[in-house]
């Protein structure tokens, strides 16, 4: 193979792991404050949590209608970044270089907009909200970032 065509190879193969990662971020950061929780805090932080309880899970559904919100941004940011990218490409330039990395940082620019209040929801289940409004949360994140995936790849 040659070398110009390895490098594109593992440049998209390092974009394709990064696309992935991204997908798997909020339930991964809901996995991870969960083993913390049980592995370093005290026995005694439960009680807290159960008085907490009744204060977060509210909060938690509120962060499930902000993924909501915050999927259909990420989507709109997405379009406009990449189509802004494309618009910047000097006439004559090789375009296809700069429309993967316009893809794949549309992607994250996209993507983030979801996960931040997911991850707030996973923060809203370490100290006692249900666990439920923080599962449809990350299922809400975890489908739009897979469309915006599935947009990102499509692209080509």
């Amino acid at each position: 193979m040659a070398p110009a065509m390895a490098e594109a190879s593992s440049g998209q193969r390092g974009r394709g792991v990064l696309i992935v990662l991204t997908v798997v971020a909020a339930p991964v950061a809901l996995g991870f404050e969960t083993l913390l929780r049980w592995l370093l805090m005290p026995e005694d932080f439960d009680v807290l949590r159960q008085f907490l309880r009744p204060t977060l899970t509210p909060v938690a559904w509120g962060l499930v209608i902000a993924c909501a919100i915050g999927g259909f941004v990420g989507l709109l940011l997405h379009r406009r970044a990449v189509a802004r990218a494309m618009a910047r490409v000097p006439p004559g330039a090789d375009a296809s270089e700069v429309a993967s990395r316009a893809r794949v940082g549309a992607f994250m620019l996209g993507a983030s907009v979801p996960q931040v209040p997911a991850i707030l929801a996973t923060f809203t289940f370490m100290f006692g909200a249900s666990l439920l409004p923080v599962l449809v949360s990350i299922g809400v994140v975890t489908v739009f970032v897979v469309v915006l995936a599935v947009l990102t790849r499509r692209q080509r």
